[in-house]
């Protein structure tokens, strides 16, 4: 139990040392009662045949979601709403794999269309919170109604939080799918490094970008590429790729109502996003064969969550 205290004073720590040294606000102050406590334990915990031990709690049900790989370091308890999960660290080696140059593929994200690929495929736009906007709204008003400290409070509190949860599930899965789909197919993806902290001052354009999560999306591709040992090229955010021709390189002003590129120079005609990921990717392509650009350690962690009863 100390153990788990000294983590907690050590995160506590290191989030104070990086709101001084780093791009992140100061720790703010966590309520009691928001349906998302967590601890790890790093010790005296073991794995029984449909249970978990945990320090000074005892033998708890669990149901385990798949084999796990590797050495068992810690587990962190954690609360998502209504639902306790249990997330097992394991620690193992990776044999280094050369890396190949045959398939890379440019990826530029938007809003009607998640992604688009330079290959020509497009990913759509799912939508999760617009699916469910109408019912959590409901909630949230039965729920600023409710006597502040009642049961029925609590209870609806429950409720909100559920909804909440599913969004987040799916906006997970939906990522999780994309982005290894994208891994596995391709021997390294090329994208931009966007300003979504800028962007999200577009009051019109806030929801809908926080919805699709682009930030989720790198992040996730970069690591699994990482685990895969493929390239995962970032583009500078300043680079004018919606601007520029993908065939020779002309730039024109491109508005985004304007959905068509038309080059005036060489005459394509391209849909913006396509011509984009192109762009893209020949960029990224061009970085990789003159410096093998990409991360090439490979990871020795990773997390597997089993839900505990």
């Amino acid at each position: 139990f100390s153990q788990s205290l000294q983590i907690v004073a050590r995160q506590f720590d290191k989030a104070l040392k990086d709101s001084f040294t780093k791009e992140k606000g100061f720790p703010s102050f966590k309520k009691k009662n928001l349906l998302n406590d967590s601890f790890t334990c790093p010790q005296k915990w073991r794995l029984g045949k449909g249970f978990v031990f945990i320090p000074k709690i005892g033998e708890v049900k669990w149901i385990k979601h798949r084999a796990m790989q590797g050495k068992p370091k810690s587990i962190t308890i954690s609360q998502d709403g209504y639902r306790w999960y249990c997330s097992v660290l394991c620690e193992y080696d990776i044999e280094e794999q050369e890396k190949k140059t045959d398939n890379i593929v440019g990826i530029d994200v938007g809003l009607k269309e998640f992604v688009t690929l330079s290959d020509g495929t497009a990913v759509g736009n799912p939508k999760h919170l617009k699916k469910y906007e109408e019912k959590l709204v409901s909630e949230q008003r039965r729920l600023n109604k409710k006597q502040k400290g009642s049961k029925n409070r609590f209870k609806q509190r429950i409720k909100v939080k559920k909804i909440h949860t599913k969004i987040k599930n799916l906006r997970q899965d939906f990522l999780h799918k994309a982005t290894s789909n994208m891994i596995t197919k391709y021997d390294g993806v090329v994208l931009e490094d966007l300003n979504v902290k800028g962007m999200m001052k577009n009051h019109l354009l806030a929801k809908s970008i926080a919805d699709v999560s682009w930030s989720e999306f790198t992040r996730q591709l970069e690591y699994k590429a990482k685990w895969n040992f493929k390239y995962f090229v970032l583009i500078e955010r300043f680079e004018p790729t919606s601007k520029t021709c993908s065939n020779c390189g002309y730039i024109q002003d491109m508005p985004l109502s304007k959905r068509q590129f038309n080059c005036p120079d060489c005459g394509i005609s391209i849909d913006r996003d396509l011509n984009a990921s192109i762009y893209i990717c020949r960029l990224g392509q061009s970085r990789i064969n003159a410096c093998g650009v990409g991360s090439k350690e490979p990871t020795l962690k990773q997390e597997k969550e089993c839900l505990v009863n």
